[in-house]
């Protein structure tokens, strides 16, 4: 299995988002604003946020091809993977809505840490492409 220093959540789990005392919930250590290398996007039929990871960009956060997110730290292990456990059900991971998946993610201050986040597979960026909302600045707060 691939170590991850915590969970990264751009969309509705975020602070402000309509889920995010699911993520309270969890009992998190901290969560703090953090950036990932993707594209996101908007899907109007039901009010979604989805990430497709990308190459990182060569300038640091936040700017082109980084997605503005929040990531949330557990005490240990077994702390985040009860958290993932939960999550995979509310975000669908057994329907093939979204992967859960790792990817590094840059802390404000500028540390890197690997993360789980939960995102859509490349395959499916040329349908997203023509039915969902592009956020070129990569922050979903407008929707939050």
């Amino acid at each position: 299995m691939i170590a991850a220093d915590g969970l990264f959540v751009y969309g509705a789990l975020r602070e402000g988002g309509s889920s995010h005392a699911w993520l309270l919930r969890t009992q998190p250590v901290g969560v703090t604003r953090a950036w990932a290398a993707g594209r996101l996007f908007h899907l109007p039929m039901g009010s979604l946020a989805v990430l497709v990871p990308g190459p990182e960009p060569a300038a640091p956060p936040p700017g082109p091809g980084w997605v503005r997110g929040d990531f949330a730290g557990y005490e240990d292990e077994a702390d985040l993977e009860a958290a993932l456990a939960d999550l995979d059900a509310l975000e669908g991971v057994e329907a093939d809505l979204f992967t859960r998946g790792p990817l590094f993610v840059v802390l404000e201050g500028g540390h890197r840490y690997r993360a789980w986040a939960y995102v859509f597979h490349v395959e499916r960026l040329p349908r997203l492409e023509r039915e969902a909302v592009e956020l070129p600045d990569g922050d979903w707060t407008p929707y939050l």
